[in-house]
């Protein structure tokens, strides 16, 4: 049976607010983030290579292609509702259900503390992609609490992506087997 703690929700919740979130975008990938890209690709079995996005430009373009790998999305779905059902057998769904309210809370906090170098505050584009960006670190804030609470490993699928954000950069998506990250 899986050792079960929601206090790991806890502890991920007073930490998101204490993540330079976006801050690396378009940097050098470092030894410790190629790991992280490395577990993440491993878990959805997927073959890929990395391709590191160096602006702007480029990872809007690469976001609003709707040529991208549908199947690493739904692996991560069947995972997420995978370990949701654990919590959820394990522990009481109000409590497991309050924790998970509390942690969306917060990490919805990060479009309002964001602030991305290289977008124009002025232009609507700005608006939009800082909200993206946002959005997709706070479904990661999510998938990562489900995997710390059921005591995942520290190479599963939402922890590795959780740490590739927390390093500062943004995993776009999977496409052609090229792992996109700004």
């Amino acid at each position: 049976m899986t050792l079960i703690s929601l206090n790991k929700i806890s502890t991920l919740t007073s930490d998101i607010c204490k993540i330079k979130w976006f801050a690396n975008v378009g940097k050098e990938i470092d030894h410790n983030l190629n790991d992280n890209i490395e577990h993440y690709c491993q878990a959805l079995a997927l073959d890929t290579k990395t391709k590191q996005v160096n602006n702007w430009q480029e990872a809007i373009e690469i976001i609003n292609d709707k040529d991208w790998n549908k199947v690493a999305w739904e692996k991560e779905e069947k995972e997420k509702e995978n370990l949701l059902n654990i919590l959820l057998k394990n522990k009481n769904e109000k409590e497991v259900l309050c924790y998970l309210q509390a942690l969306t809370e917060e990490s919805t906090k990060i479009t309002d503390a964001l602030s991305i170098e290289g977008l124009d505050k002025n232009d609507v584009q700005f608006q939009y992609y800082s909200k993206v960006a946002a959005g997709s670190a706070a479904i990661s804030c999510y998938q990562a609490a489900l995997a710390l609470a059921t005591n995942q490993l520290s190479s599963h699928i939402f922890i590795s992506k959780y740490e590739i954000f927390k390093s500062g950069h943004w995993p776009l998506v999977i496409k052609n087997n090229i792992f996109n990250i700004f």
